[in-house]
């Protein structure tokens, strides 16, 4: 309940400029906690063995940046947030609407480490198109997005949700058997 009380005040825009607008946002070296950030997830899905279908976002937040390398090995991407302020933000930036965070500095700098010469306004297109929902979760009920998925994902990402806001490890286990439980077989 404590946690569910704090997240309802999450002001996504401030969040977005606190941790995603310089200083933080530092591409100047892999010292920083975001260019870091951005080369794990790419050597992750560069190996090509995390691919498939569907891969669902477990917690999105208002962010796409986890998904800039993730989006050339997923036909469909299904971004999940519990807050719908987060849902809405995320929903602008695939809309391309005015005033929508502009995450074109992170497109560039993935594209840059990824090495392929592809111009950043091309992922930037294909990860909006693979984007193609935005749903609501809760990582704490055993059918964390209200129903089973149909078909169940190839594969999940979570990047600092579970922990985020789980309040004890217990929680957290549970939190993971509930988010598996989207998976298919052998997912």
């Amino acid at each position: 309940a404590e946690l569910r009380e704090g997240y309802e005040r999450f002001d996504p825009r401030a969040y977005l400029r606190n941790n995603y607008l310089p200083p933080r946002a530092d591409f100047s070296s892999e010292e920083f906690v975001v260019p870091w950030k951005l080369r794990c997830l790419a050597d992750t899905f560069a190996s090509g063995e995390i691919r498939g279908k569907t891969l669902i976002d477990v917690g999105s937040g208002p962010t796409i940046y986890q998904l800039l390398s993730a989006c050339d090995h997923f036909e469909e991407i299904v971004a999940t947030d519990y807050l719908a302020v987060n849902r809405e933000e995320l929903g602008r930036w695939v809309r391309a609407d005015p005033g929508a965070f502009d995450w074109s500095p992170f497109i560039q700098h993935v594209c840059k480490i990824e090495g392929r010469g592809e111009p950043w306004q091309d992922k930037e297109r294909r990860l909006r198109d693979r984007l193609r929902r935005i749903l609501p979760i809760d990582v704490h009920r055993p059918d964390p997005l209200g129903a089973p998925l149909d078909p169940p994902a190839d594969a999940l990402l979570s990047a600092f949700c579970l922990e985020a806001v789980s309040p004890d490890r217990a929680a957290f286990a549970r939190a993971l058997l509930h988010v598996g439980s989207l998976l298919r077989p052998g997912g």
